[in-house]
């Protein structure tokens, strides 16, 4: 159930984060807007109006819209569709600003509370009859040395226990303050995707001034953007395998949360959390920039014919090629989301 809530309000809130960047820009801007819904309809309830819009509690608790006046007809005075190109590119590219901003806000957060002290080595899960298990070893270890060599990173220890297969060492742990030793046989035969002792590995959380923060977080946010910018690039080019770009639906986002939100327990920390919704927050900006209709990349693609040939293509048109953007758009979601069912994203 908790795994579930996270999800609600991660998605729902980053989908209603970009909705409110479209919002806000069209007040400023002063296009009509009949409506702001926080979820998707059947409509609940109306929670107020003000300034001429609606503001709506709707039933399907993911995310929210903006409900534009005129947003395909510009007969309608004050609407979207009938103001200026300069207004409707801002407009339309608020949206995935907004969540520019927020992918930005939460990877400072993720590094200024929650950034992994790399020169320490956590225990953040040790598998069922493990050596680690027997010997006693708890999730939230703290890991000192190893055969007296000082542990300060997960190489260290990687590289002190990999010539010591099938040998007795001793470990020396911090747990609640205490020093104790415990010792330990590493497995010869490594069951499949596990390790020799059989523990997850992690680091312990420090927190850094503000100014390393905002900047790991401008840092976190461009490497994430060129990342997904290039990566069709390297699909070409062999670089990466399919399975390793595919797109993933709700599903997968689900699992992800889920799997991230266990290692952060584990650890005692949120850092992948964090750091995961900064990600879909980026991926959703990117998404919505495609220069495909429905999306807001494919109404900029529309501003852009019109200043290029300098006149407006015909309005049914638009708002067709629209609708069959949007109908396309769903079928693609649907077929994903059904490939997250038979074929889940895998999962370090």
């Amino acid at each position: 159930m908790t795994d579930f809530l996270i999800f609600i309000v991660v998605v729902g809130g980053l989908i209603l984060g970009h909705e409110l960047g479209h919002f806000i820009a069209g007040k400023l801007l002063r296009v009509r807007i009949d409506e702001f819904g926080i979820g998707f309809p059947p409509r609940m309830l109306t929670l107020f109006e003000a300034g001429g819009t609606r503001f709506s509690l709707n039933w399907l608790p993911l995310g929210g819209f903006n409900r534009f006046a005129g947003e395909d007809d510009p007969s309608v005075e004050g609407g979207l569709a009938s103001s200026s190109k300069r207004v409707r590119a801002t407009v339309l590219l608020s949206g995935p600003l907004a969540n520019i901003l927020i992918a930005i806000l939460a990877f400072t957060i993720a590094s200024k509370y929650a950034s992994p002290d790399p020169n320490q080595v956590l225990i953040a899960g040790v598998d069922p009859g493990s050596p680690a298990e027997a010997a006693g070893i708890l999730i939230g270890d703290l890991v000192l040395s190893v055969e007296d060599e000082k542990i300060d990173g997960f190489e260290s220890m990687v590289n002190t226990i990999a010539p010591r297969l099938g040998e007795v060492i001793e470990l020396i742990l911090e747990r609640d303050g205490e020093t104790i030793t415990v010792s330990l046989i590493p497995r010869e035969v490594v069951p499949e995707g596990k390790g020799p002792i059989g523990v997850t590995l992690s680091n312990p959380t420090k927190i850094v001034p503000w100014n390393e923060a905002i900047s790991n977080g401008l840092s976190a946010t461009y490497i994430q953007f060129r990342e997904l910018i290039y990566l069709p690039a390297r699909l070409l080019q062999g670089e990466i395998e399919p399975e390793q770009a595919r797109l993933t639906g709700l599903k997968g986002m689900y699992d992800m949360l889920a799997w991230a939100g266990e290692i952060d327990r584990n650890a005692q920390r949120p850092f992948l959390t964090i750091n995961l919704v900064g990600i879909i927050s980026i991926g959703l900006a990117l998404a919505n920039l495609l220069p495909f209709p429905a999306l807001d990349g494919g109404r900029l693609m529309f501003i852009i014919v019109e200043t290029v040939i300098g006149r407006r293509i015909n309005a049914k048109y638009e708002g067709l090629a629209h609708t069959i953007g949007f109908f396309v758009l769903l079928a693609i979601l649907i077929y994903v989301n059904f490939l997250d069912f038979i074929n889940p994203i895998p999962l370090p």
